[in-house]
């Protein structure tokens, strides 16, 4: 039984959907002392059987970044319905897991898993956090680490350009150089607008009119808006951030079809002045 409609999953479908980019397998992608994880994209979770919303592909390539990064301190934005934080409280063995999350109740499943595992000393979930809450993410993370450097930062929250942003530099200079920021889900709107694309250049003659008389009563109702800057632009601020820079601020850059990693240089950083926009000018209007 759910504990309540999780916040996080709730602004996904507000935004996204029931579509193709959360198709639900109801595969099992892990399992490990009597847990197992599910790929799925609904409520329900349990001390021994969380639902992770990705797709199995995705969650193959979590098990490398686990391997990876075993026994490190690592720190997860977005815990959902808690099968990636299961599964790298599982899979990586963490020195620290700490792991925030935007709704402010408790996932009760989770913090039955963490005692029954006898985690709780090292999964520490924190709800209530926004992650464009620069003040509240750093001070919830410092709290946990007292003055400890982060290896790995995994950023599966909010998707929305500027909360990212926020986080990601509130975070990054907190890595220790050669940690790993991640960065899900960045091509989504991408891949969302190139699905409608082809549903109105390739879909039957019945869809299209459905699909436009949606728009339609979208835009009598003053429901339709201008749809917001992409985390797309993120990705172009980094890569010309990379492009200005050198590797002393970033070792390297990674795009994949899941994620960016952002791999930290040795060059030192002031957490609390870090702004990309200082890093790059768009002398090429990229951004314009």
């Amino acid at each position: 039984m759910a504990d309540h409609v999780r916040r996080s999953l709730d602004d996904l479908r507000t935004k996204w959907g029931d579509g193709p980019l959360f198709a639900e397998t109801g595969e099992v992608v892990y399992e490990q002392d009597g847990v197992t994880i599910v790929c799925g994209y609904e409520e329900g979770s349990t001390a021994d059987r969380f639902y992770i919303v990705k797709q199995p592909p995705f969650v193959h390539a979590y098990l490398e970044l686990c391997e990876r990064f075993r026994g490190a301190t690592i720190v997860e934005l977005g815990i959902a319905e808690g099968g990636s934080t299961a599964l790298l409280a599982l899979a990586a063995a963490p020195e620290k897991l700490i792991s925030l999350e935007l709704d402010p109740d408790p996932l009760e499943s989770l913090d039955e898993f963490i005692e029954a595992h006898g985690l709780r000393s090292v999964v520490r979930p924190i709800y209530g956090v926004d992650q464009s809450d620069r003040a509240g993410v750093a001070g919830a993370v410092d709290a946990e680490l007292d003055g400890d450097a982060i290896d790995l930062v995994i950023d599966d929250a909010s998707h929305i350009l500027a909360a990212t942003r926020a986080s990601f530099e509130t975070l990054f200079p907190r890595l220790r150089p050669g940690g790993l920021y991640i960065i899900e889900d960045w091509r989504n709107d991408q891949v969302f607008r190139d699905t409608v694309t082809d549903a109105l250049e390739n879909g039957t003659e019945e869809e299209r009119e459905a699909f436009a008389a949606q728009i339609a009563e979208a835009m009598l109702a003053g429901t339709a808006a201008s749809p917001p800057r992409p985390l797309t632009d993120l990705a172009v601020e980094l890569v010309l951030s990379a492009g200005s820079w050198g590797n002393g601020g970033f070792a390297s850059v990674t795009f994949t079809p899941f994620w960016i990693a952002v791999e930290r240089g040795p060059d030192p950083l002031d957490p609390t002045e870090f702004r990309l926009a200082q890093v790059y000018r768009d002398y090429f209007g990229y951004l314009t």
